[in-house]
């Protein structure tokens, strides 16, 4: 019985903040919109513009990586430049950028190490020293047990290349590739 009359109580309070004269309510309302009233400039006309049509559709994007076939176009080349083999049979992983390359890890018996290579299409690939890959002509100089060492052969652009290293770390080392000159 305590209970009910409790809250027959908290009910009547509340209700007594409940009342129907909120004229004060609207007299600061009326009060507030006319002290602040903004000033919104009007909107510039517009300008007509004139449409232009695109006309480089035809050509690769300038945003996307150019297809491995373009790496593949032998320029003229320049005598007394280092040039690469162009003759010998290309290797499964010569279809590959380095940067597409992950080292998985390495195998070895008696003084033969080998490293593991997964291509970006998931294929492991088992490569030692001389072995080829990427598409710039690389060719591995040497295996260790956390990174391979690459010489690459990068055109110039004048029909000369120039000869680049870099490492292909292990997955679980620092970095996957890191290039050093």
């Amino acid at each position: 019985m305590k209970l009910v009359s409790l809250f027959l109580l908290l009910c009547a309070l509340c209700l007594t903040g409940c009342f129907d004269d909120t004229t004060d309510i609207e007299q600061f309302m009326a009060d507030v919109k006319v002290s602040t009233s903004a000033k919104i400039p009007p909107l510039p006309p517009v300008k007509a513009f004139e449409h232009l049509p695109y006309t480089s559709s035809d050509l690769r994007s300038p945003f996307s990586l150019p297809s491995p076939e373009a790496y593949n176009q032998l320029p003229v080349h320049q005598p007394g430049c280092i040039q690469p083999d162009n003759q010998r049979e290309k290797h499964a992983l010569e279809q590959f950028a380095v940067d597409n390359l992950k080292m998985r890890g390495t195998l070895g018996h008696a003084d033969q190490l080998w490293a593991l290579i997964e291509a970006s299409d998931q294929s492991l690939h088992r490569i030692s020293i001389n072995d080829r890959l990427g598409l710039f002509h690389g060719k591995v100089i040497a295996v260790k047990p956390d990174y391979i060492e690459i010489t690459e052969f990068i055109p110039d652009g004048s029909g000369c290349t120039v000869q680049r290293n870099s490492k292909l770390q292990l997955l679980n080392a620092s970095a996957d590739a890191t290039e050093t000159n």
